[in-house]
Parts: C-alpha cells; sequence; structure tokens
C-alpha cells in the first residue's frame, strides 16, 4: 500500500493517516472520519476510505 497515496483531496488525507487512524482503534468510517476529517467535505472519497478500513481490518486481523 501506498501511504502517500491521497485519498481525500479535500483535506488532503493520505492512505497513510487513514491506516494510523486503524491502529488507534477507530474501526468505523464515522470513528475515521473523526479522527481525520476524511469524508467530512464532499463525501466523495467516503466509499474508497469504507473500503480502505475494510482491509485493513482484515490485516490486522491476521
Amino acid at each position: 500500500m501506498n501511504r502517500k497515496k491521497v485519498i481525500c483531496s479535500c483535506y488532503g488525507i493520505t492512505k497513510g493517516d487513514i491506516a494510523d487512524a486503524v491502529e488507534q482503534g477507530a474501526a468505523r468510517f464515522r470513528e475515521v472520519k473523526k479522527q481525520t476529517k476524511a469524508g467530512k467535505a464532499c463525501g466523495h472519497c467516503k466509499k474508497k476510505v469504507k473500503k480502505l478500513i475494510k482491509k485493513l481490518a482484515v490485516s490486522q486481523s491476521h
């Protein structure tokens, strides 16, 4: 995963920012949004963020 790839262009949130939030215990989109602001403005990245959260949760459980 490219941690530097921007996933939320409104706030410049990267995949790494999302991964860090998940590692710190944010397990749901609402929690990640609260921690990072991803998906808070236009909402265009919401699906991408949710997909990434799910992917990260699976990789953490292994």
